[in-house]
């Protein structure tokens, strides 16, 4: 009877060890994420930010101009109808890409598709007369449904012939709905599609010297995590790991977290498996900041959000979508080359701090093994 008593109080003691363990690191991990994302976002929106602005208020500021297509060049941004999608979607049709707009909503779709396409033809290109204007168009896109990357795919695969895609960026996500649901629209969504397109994107950047660049829009918040599975889910017999994250709702945004280290970690696959084969393509993480997004302020609700507005905290301490737009397009404008390393770009330069997680090759294989692959088995050619 002792030595059962002594057993199970071991055994207590040890699931108490273990637990205090994992609060240890995850309270480790915030201080971590406090100050080396927040801590550096909101000096930098604060302070480095105000300079900038007083700068280019103080100086002439130029009309936009469309540039020719290059090649008629096809970019896609997913969950672009608001936010920093939409400002990408805006900067990529004056820079002359062809733009797909892929996301939810069709009505919001269209009206941004309209909204662009006014902005270029009041744009001053039209004095130069035979300047070939970018197509706009909106393909219906959920992020959370397997069909709609195919089907999405599929289309991109039927525009390829006559404007070669060349950019994708994987935009669309949520925040502080369920945990399930948050893995797949932030991490099964862009997978899938990605997969989707890889063979079509890896036969347009070995042709003609093209530059093809897939670009995964990732978050700070994923410095909270030091993994997505911790040693017990890969104790599990289950095939899929999907099954630890419950449907409930991700209140302290840990699943958000874990979501946007996975999407890190898929793009250390795709460096680590495909770029040695394939000279012109390239795979880049960007990491937009504290943004003012439809997004961010549907998550903190209308009370917070017109506190923030009232006392002008939200112009001071966040991006505007078009500023939060500019790791993007620093990562769009990276000079051409592949390179297994990380690139992980902020505040409109690469050099960002991410963490050792998210280029752990040992993690992204798990992640691949025990969740991407038996999730879209049959479904998309793995990596």
């Amino acid at each position: 009877m002792s030595s059962k008593t002594e057993q199970s109080s071991s055994s207590s003691d040890t699931k108490s060890a273990s637990a205090s363990k994992t609060v240890t690191k995850m309270k480790s991990n915030n201080v971590r994420w406090a100050i080396r994302g927040i801590a550096g976002e909101l000096w930098h929106n604060v302070f480095i930010r105000q300079i900038r602005r007083a700068r280019s208020f103080l100086g002439t500021r130029k009309q936009k101009r469309v540039g020719l297509p290059r090649k008629n060049e096809t970019a896609v941004v997913t969950g672009a109808t608001g936010g920093i999608g939409s400002k990408m979607a805006h900067e990529l049709a004056f820079r002359g890409y062809d733009v797909i707009i892929a996301a939810r909503n069709a009505e919001l779709g269209q009206k941004l598709v309209l909204d662009i396409q006014r902005q270029l033809e009041n744009s001053n290109s039209t004095t130069e007369g035979a300047t070939p204007k970018p197509t706009i168009s909106f393909m219906e896109y959920h992020a959370d449904r397997h069909l709609s990357a195919l089907d999405l795919a599929s289309n991109l695969t039927v525009l390829n012939e006559s404007s070669p895609v060349t950019c994708l960026i994987n935009n669309a996500g949520i925040m502080g709905k369920s945990e399930q649901l948050s893995m797949r629209v932030n991490l099964l969504g862009p997978v899938t599609l990605t997969l989707a397109l890889l063979p079509m994107l890896m036969k347009n950047c070995n042709k003609e010297s093209s530059v093809v660049k897939i670009i995964n829009v990732s978050s700070s918040a994923h410095l909270r995590a030091t993994g997505v599975f911790d040693q017990e889910n890969l104790s599990s017999s289950s095939k899929s790991l999907m099954n630890i994250f419950p449907d409930t709702p991700d209140e302290d945004l840990s699943t958000y977290a874990k979501s946007k280290l996975a999407l890190l970690q898929f793009s250390t696959l795709l460096r680590h498996t495909l770029l040695p084969k394939n000279k012109g393509l390239q795979v880049l993480d960007a990491h937009p900041g504290l943004v003012w997004t439809p997004l961010l302020r549907t998550h903190i609700g209308d009370k917070a959000t017109n506190t923030l507005k009232k006392t002008g905290l939200a112009g001071l301490i966040y991006k505007s979508p078009t500023e939060g737009s500019q790791a993007l397009l620093a990562a769009l404008d990276h000079p051409a080359g592949t390179s297994e390393e990380q690139l992980y770009f902020v505040n409109g330069q690469p050099g960002g701090y991410a963490s050792p997680e998210s280029r752990d090759l040992q993690q992204s294989q798990q992640l691949l093994d025990r969740l991407i692959a038996p999730e879209l088995e049959g479904i998309v050619q793995l990596p």
